[in-house]
C-alpha cells in the first residue's frame, strides 16, 4: 500500500514538473518570437491558435496517460536487456571519457538513432500513426506535443538502443532533456538558418522544410540536432526560407479523437484495398483477353 502511494505521488510530481516545463516553454518561445518577429509575431501567434489549441490538448493527454506507460515500457526494455547480458560494459569507458565527452557521445549517437527511426517513420506503414505530427499546418514549438502513441514508442526505442549501448543513466537523462529542447526549438516559428553553423546543426528552416506538404524537401531534414547525418546520408534540404503551406494531405478527422483514430483507419483502408498479387493480376487479364 505505501509503495502504490509514493508511485502516485511520483506520479504528480512529474505530471507537475512536464506542465511547468510546458509554461517555462511558452514563455521562453513567445519571448523568442517578439524578439525575432516584432511586427509579426501577435498575427502568427493568432493564427496558429487553433492548431496550438489541438496540439495542447494532445500534450495533456499524453503525459497523463501515454508517458507513464512509455516509461514502464523503456525501463522493462532495460531490465530484459540486463537480464540477458544485452548491455555493453562501458561504464569504465565513461569514467575515463568525464562529463562533457560522455554528454556529447549521447547527444550525438541518440540523434544518429534517431535520424534513422524518423525515415522509418516516414516510410508506408509507419507513416499513418507519424502523420499526426505532420499534420499541423501552422508550425510552433509546440507542434513537438503532437505525437500520436504508437510514433511515441517507436521513439522511445531511442533510449532503449541508448541503453544497450551501456551509457550512464545520468548521460541518457541529458540526451532526453537536450534532444527534445532542441526538438522545441527547430518547431519554431522562427526563420533561422543559423548561417554556416547549419551544416552542423539543424535549423527552423530545415525542419520546415520537412514539414512542407507539396514539396520535395518533407522527404529530407530527419535529424534533430546534427544535420550532419542528413548531410552524410544525402537527405540535408536547406534552398532558402520556407513559405510553403505545412501539413500533410491525408484527411486527419476532427479533433484529439480523429488524430488519434487516423492511423488504424488508414491502416485499414491499405489491407482493404491492397493490390493483388502478381499471379492473381495475371490471371485477371487472361480471363478478359479470353
Amino acid at each position: 500500500m505505501e509503495a502504490s502511494g509514493q508511485a502516485v505521488h511520483q506520479y504528480l510530481f512529474d505530471l507537475a514538473d512536464a506542465f511547468l516545463a510546458l509554461v517555462a516553454a511558452a514563455v521562453l518561445f513567445s519571448m523568442l518570437a517578439r524578439v525575432v518577429k516584432p511586427t509579426t509575431w501577435l498575427r502568427d501567434a493568432q493564427r496558429a491558435l487553433p492548431q496550438a489549441r489541438l496540439n495542447a490538448m494532445i500534450a495533456l493527454i499524453d503525459q497523463i496517460a501515454v508517458v507513464p506507460l512509455v516509461a514502464i515500457f523503456v525501463a522493462s526494455a532495460a531490465a530484459f536487456a540486463q537480464r540477458h547480458q544485452l548491455v555493453l560494459n562501458s561504464e569504465p569507458l565513461w569514467i575515463k571519457a568525464g562529463f562533457a565527452p560522455t554528454v556529447l557521445t549521447a547527444v550525438f549517437v541518440g540523434d544518429f538513432i534517431g535520424y534513422w527511426r524518423h525515415r522509418i517513420q516516414h516510410t508506408r506503414w509507419l507513416w499513418p500513426a507519424h502523420a499526426i505530427h505532420h499534420s499541423d499546418t501552422h508550425l510552433t514549438w509546440l507542434s513537438l506535443a503532437r505525437m500520436h502513441p504508437i510514433d511515441r514508442f517507436g521513439s522511445a526505442m531511442d533510449a532503449v538502443l541508448l541503453i544497450a549501448l551501456g551509457l550512464p543513466l545520468w548521460a541518457l537523462s541529458l540526451n532526453v532533456f537536450i534532444r527534445h529542447w532542441y526538438g522545441y526549438l527547430i518547431h519554431a516559428d522562427v526563420p533561422w538558418t543559423l548561417g554556416k553553423a547549419g551544416w552542423v546543426l539543424n535549423t527552423p528552416v530545415m525542419h520546415r522544410w520537412h514539414h512542407a506538404r507539396d514539396v520535395d524537401g518533407s522527404g529530407y531534414n530527419f535529424a534533430t540536432v546534427f544535420s550532419v547525418f542528413d548531410t552524410a546520408f544525402g537527405t540535408y534540404y536547406q534552398p532558402g526560407p520556407c513559405n510553403a503551406p505545412l501539413g500533410v494531405r491525408d484527411d486527419m478527422g476532427r479533433g484529439v479523437v480523429g488524430q488519434y483514430l487516423h492511423p488504424f483507419r488508414a491502416w485499414r483502408d491499405s489491407l482493404m484495398h491492397r493490390p493483388k498479387p502478381l499471379h492473381e493480376q495475371r490471371e485477371t487479364l487472361m480471363s478478359r483477353d479470353a
